[in-house]
């Protein structure tokens, strides 16, 4: 195998190795599971959400504050029971990043914004352990991306360099922002595409 201009591959974890942990989508499905007004809710979770992935609050909290402003016939263990178990793991995409990482000699991280009790959850559920090198997840550092200090903090613990680092993302402002870093970035939009981006800067993916 030819030498590549990498030394490490970082990617997000929800909407690459699995679903998301926490969304609109998810609250939408807690509000329709629980019978909840999301008019209600949402006003509070915008307020609380980011002091919540920056790592200031657990997961409990964050749902006492957000749903539970008056009293209700269910638990916050109810809600965060059910939270939990709607993160699904995606095994050919993590299988598929662990061949990549194996088949070009690749030190492997992540990169997630996601908060307490729900990040340990995922990690277990998913075999991240396992898979990663190192993680670099918002509520442990206090930073979220798009915070550029999040991609520089990790490119340190790598003592990597941008021009010889590989970022995957969902989210395409999130990829943006790598890119104006000087990683090689990636939009992840299905593992086929990403199989083709990863063919056309030299990756071995098969």
């Amino acid at each position: 195998m030819p030498h590549l201009p990498f030394h490490i591959l970082y990617s997000d974890i929800g909407g690459v190795l699995g679903t998301n942990g926490w969304d609109a989508a998810l609250r939408r499905k807690v509000a329709a599971r629980f019978h909840l007004d999301l008019e209600e809710i949402e006003p509070r979770h915008h307020l609380m959400f980011d002091s919540y992935e920056r790592g200031y609050m657990s997961f409990e909290d964050y749902l006492r504050r957000v749903f539970f402003g008056r009293p209700r016939d269910f638990t916050i263990e109810d809600v965060r029971d059910f939270t939990y178990d709607q993160s699904v793991p995606w095994p050919e995409n993590i299988g598929f990043f662990q061949r990549v990482k194996t088949a070009n000699r690749l030190k492997l991280a992540l990169i997630s914004n996601e908060g307490r009790g729900i990040t340990e959850h995922r990690i277990q559920k998913f075999g991240l352990r396992e898979l990663a090198d190192f993680m670099v997840i918002s509520h442990c550092v206090a930073l979220r991306k798009p915070d550029r200090e999040i991609w520089g903090l990790a490119l340190r613990l790598a003592q990597a360099k941008p021009e010889e680092s590989i970022y995957v993302d969902d989210r395409e402002m999130f990829v943006q922002a790598a890119e104006e870093l000087g990683f090689r970035a990636v939009h992840h939009v299905s593992l086929e595409s990403t199989k083709d981006r990863f063919r056309s800067i030299g990756l071995e993916v098969d």
